[in-house]
């Protein structure tokens, strides 16, 4: 079983996720009787292979578990693949999936390209780095949870609007169960936001009166990012309770969580290929002896005597 779990890669629910994925496009051109049972069966399977996937880097990680930007988005991954299935089996017409697992594939991109190494930690950062880790991940779940319950919005009021039928066997929920989950994951991943920057706050000093890592300063990119974040999710959530008694408010809503998900896109995107000192060990002095080595060799090369 050991050695079963051990060769598990993110190729086995990547492609299973693919499947499941392309099983729900195929709605829109052909009925099927058995597609709802694939589509359970291959999103169970990249699931528990994904579990089990994450289970093995725990147990096996010499760190704390899981304390890498690259099990982060794992991590983030396997909740909304989780929500996926869960969603798929309670309401089998909708097509959750379309939605859904493109941002699952999306952020399991993401792991592949960030770093697996995890930061070093001392009991108090342990702490206070599962404490931001954490506010962050809600806060980046509910982002992708609202802008999808905000497309369906769209997609639902737009269909209405024009009068058209619904698709057979393609039925989304009710706009006014879409309305509350987009306002209601705006103010989770507001709150959540903004719990995650400043215990990162916290977070930075503790690392930096341990000596583990080198200070962050305000203008490295992951603070600039995370402090761009936070205002637009503050700002989006204010504007929501702002006009959430006018007609309108549904759809404002429902485009303020479209936007959060594109700044939440353009924020990872800066993580991944930005040049940060976030969760990098300061340099490790040289051995006294070592310093001279340089100038004695300089002092060689041009014929003085060191």
């Amino acid at each position: 079983m050991i050695e079963f779990v051990s060769r598990i890669s993110i190729v086995c629910f990547v492609a299973s996720y693919m499947v499941a994925l392309v099983c729900e496009a195929s709605r829109l051109v052909f009925r099927s009787g058995i597609r709802g049972a694939a589509m359970i069966g291959f999103a169970s399977a990249g699931l528990f292979a994904h579990t089990l996937f994450l289970l093995w880097r725990a147990a096996n990680e010499s760190a704390v578990p899981l304390s890498s930007a690259f099990d982060w988005y794992l991590l983030a991954a396997w909740m909304l693949a989780a929500g996926y299935l869960w969603l798929t089996i309670a309401n089998p017409r909708t097509p959750v999936g379309l939605f859904m697992l493109p941002v699952v594939l999306g952020l399991i991109g993401a792991a592949q390209l960030s770093s697996r190494e995890p930061f070093p930690q001392t009991p108090a950062t342990q702490v206070w780095g599962a404490i931001h880790g954490g506010f962050n991940l809600a806060a980046s779940v509910a982002v992708a949870i609202g802008s999808i319950a905000g497309l369906m919005w769209l997609i639902q009021a737009g269909r209405l609007a024009r009068k058209q039928a619904p698709l057979q066997g393609f039925r989304m929920p009710s706009l006014e169960k879409l309305a509350v989950t987009t306002s209601r994951t705006l103010s989770i991943a507001a709150w959540t936001a903004t719990a995650g920057f400043l215990s990162g706050l916290v977070l930075n000093a503790v690392t930096r009166q341990a000596g583990l890592l080198e200070t962050v300063p305000w203008t490295d990119p992951v603070v600039l990012r995370m402090g761009a974040l936070v205002a637009w999710l503050v700002s989006a959530e204010c504007v929501s309770r702002i006009t959430c008694r006018r007609p309108s408010a549904a759809s404002t809503a429902a485009w303020l969580s479209l936007v959060s998900f594109g700044v939440l896109t353009l924020s990872i995107l800066w993580g991944l290929f930005g040049v940060t000192r976030h969760g990098v060990p300061p340099p490790k002095p040289l051995p006294l002896h070592s310093q001279h080595v340089p100038a004695a060799k300089a002092g060689l090369a041009s014929g003085v005597s060191p």
